[in-house]
């Protein structure tokens, strides 16, 4: 009786042992912190930016305040880079079919009409054979229009925000075995002109990149989503947003397939490179989109501090492994011929 007595008293000494390990809050260093999103979300989507237009200095000011953060968390530029901003001259090409408008495209410095700024930061991992993982949202967003300020507070200050939050907690941690390159691009707004620059001018090859998280939109929940959930744009194509939800992810696959928001965020210039890349939206769909209405005031802060909470410890726990998204069968898509 008395052995039997230990046992149980040893059984659930372990149960309640597993139980705090499930239940019990991150490290204080591994913790997002609603003050700092709001922090972001008021500079990026004040007035004083006036709504960050594409290819602008107020979208340039907005790289630079990203850089200044990178910087101040301990990240480095990124190899053959002396700095943090990545530009490229913006020219509009003229139509080439009747009844189609002008379109814009990137080209360096030379002969361009404006200039388009990403910000990147590195965080080295340990081990250079490993790959590298890449964090990514959008700076930009429609500017002044009419004399009303597009403030671009959901589409997608939240996304650099929850950038730069993992920015922040994952480099207070361990150095990972893999490095991580957090990047923000510009002029997403005009035809995902910062992130076809950068996958034409990527500081790292193409190649070393194993996934790619693009974090648009993350302010708002969707109502038709489960409370709190995401949702991954092409879910099914990899088994890249599966494994983080394994982890943790407070993530689910895309409900509006017939939308196509796969293709149309700057995840996709990644994928037609061959990386593994996928975007996380909490409401692709806000009634708000593209409105003055998309302001400070109607985002939901505990709803964004939890969702990026979520994609830490799945983050880390894929910059640490050496497991490696793959695409499934026909998942992959292919460059426009």
């Amino acid at each position: 009786m008395f052995k039997r007595s230990l046992l149980l008293a040893a059984g659930l000494l372990a149960l309640a042992s597993s139980v705090q390990a499930q239940t019990a809050p991150a490290p204080q260093h591994l913790m997002v912190e609603q003050a700092r999103i709001e922090a972001h979300e008021a500079f990026l989507a004040g007035d004083a930016l006036r709504g960050r237009g594409s290819a602008t200095p107020d979208e340039a000011v907005a790289a630079a305040y990203i850089a200044a953060r990178f910087q101040e968390y301990g990240l480095k530029p990124a190899p053959g880079m002396t700095g943090y901003l990545q530009t490229a001259g913006v020219v509009q090409r003229p139509a080439t079919q009747p009844n189609r408008r002008p379109r814009w495209d990137v080209i360096s410095p030379d002969g361009a009409e404006r200039i388009t700024t990403n910000a990147i930061g590195w965080l080295q991992g340990s081990d250079p054979s490993a790959g590298v993982l890449m964090i990514s949202a959008h700076l930009d967003h429609l500017g002044v229009r009419d004399g009303v300020i597009m403030h671009g507070a959901n589409d997608d200050a939240s996304g650099v925000a929850a950038v730069l939050e993992l920015a922040r907690t994952l480099a207070a941690g361990e150095q990972p075995k893999r490095s991580i390159l957090f990047v923000c691009y510009g002029a997403e707004e005009m035809g995902l002109l910062g992130s076809l620059w950068f996958a034409r001018n990527p500081p790292v090859p193409i190649s070393d990149i194993v996934a790619n998280l693009e974090i648009e939109m993350i302010g708002q929940q969707d109502p038709n989503m489960p409370a709190g959930i995401m949702m991954m744009t092409g879910f099914e194509r990899s088994n890249f947003g599966p494994t983080l939800k394994e982890r943790g992810a407070l993530i689910a696959p895309d409900i509006y397939p017939d939308q196509h928001f796969f293709e149309r965020s700057d995840n996709y210039q990644l994928a037609l490179q061959g990386v593994v890349a996928h975007t996380i939206s909490g409401w692709a769909t806000i009634p708000n989109y593209h409105t003055a209405d998309d302001t400070i005031e109607n985002l939901d802060f505990p709803f964004m501090t939890r969702a990026i909470q979520s994609l830490v410890e799945p983050v880390r726990w894929m910059a640490t492994s050496d497991f490696k998204p793959e695409w499934a069968e026909g998942g992959r898509p292919q460059p426009r011929q």
